[in-house]
């Protein structure tokens, strides 16, 4: 069957998106300090190093050129021909880490969300069957946690500063 003209414009979009990824960042030809470097005199590196032990993670220790290649576990880019496209020594390095903690920070956010999710209808529904709740105040608590799965299905927006520049 032939694809919609959305189909093949959502196709397409996903190849450019797939090549500005693969393709080297522009910065590159321009870094003349390592990466590793500059971070012994780059003080900010310790709010990595914060933001992670608050939640109980040891913040990576980048302390020479080796790129993401060399400490991805080896079960998780088994047979992928290509895990790191353009990313190269430990600015790569980092770039790869931005990505992956935003992608962690995601999923969790959706296993947090159907969690509260599910115990929230749970709540709702012991409210419906409920008969020793008196009818005000089982209504008083519909209409607040109405309005806490109407807060859940929100989406919440950070910016970032831009640390990748391809295509340029």
């Amino acid at each position: 069957m032939a694809k919609t003209s959305t189909e093949r414009m959502q196709a397409k979009k996903e190849r450019e998106e797939a090549a500005r990824r693969a393709a080297e960042d522009s910065t590159y030809p321009y870094l003349k300090e390592t990466f590793s470097e500059f971070l012994k005199h780059e003080g900010n590196y310790s709010s990595v190093e914060i933001a992670l032990g608050l939640a109980g993670i040891e913040a990576p220790l980048i302390e020479d050129e080796m790129g993401p290649e060399n400490f991805a576990l080896e079960d998780v880019i088994a047979g992928v021909d290509d895990p790191f496209p353009g990313a190269k020594g430990a600015i790569g390095r980092a770039e790869i880490m931005i990505d992956c903690f935003i992608d962690a920070a995601m999923e969790l956010a959706n296993v947090v969300q159907n969690y509260k999710r599910q115990e929230i209808e749970a709540r709702l529904a012991e409210l419906e069957n409920s008969e020793k709740a008196d009818r005000a105040t089982a209504m008083k608590e519909a209409v607040k946690l109405t309005k806490i799965l109407d807060q859940l299905d929100k989406q919440v927006r950070r910016s970032f500063p831009q640390w990748k520049v391809t295509g340029i």
